[in-house]
């Protein structure tokens, strides 16, 4: 039974670490890659004259949005255990 529960408790912490820099890096890096959409798509003009760029800035608005929403909260609950 100890050794069945000590892999327990190392898998719980292996996958706590996982997900606090794991999840970190995810925001980190979908952050900097929506910034850099919503640069790019607002400064060329041939990006402001397309409808299929318009939809596209605004999917990189609602992607921080979910990294935010869900990603965020996924890292801080799992991962500090703050609810």
């Amino acid at each position: 039974m100890s050794s069945s529960s000590s892999l327990i408790s190392i898998l719980s912490n292996v996958s706590q670490q996982v997900i606090i820099y794991l999840g970190t890096f995810l925001i980190i890096i979908g952050i900097i890659g929506g910034i850099l959409n919503i640069i790019i798509f607002l400064s060329l003009r041939t990006f402001r004259e397309n409808s299929c760029a318009f939809y596209l800035l605004i999917m990189s608005f609602v992607n921080i949005g979910q990294l935010f929403s869900g990603q965020l909260s996924r890292t801080m609950i799992s991962g500090y255990y703050i609810d």
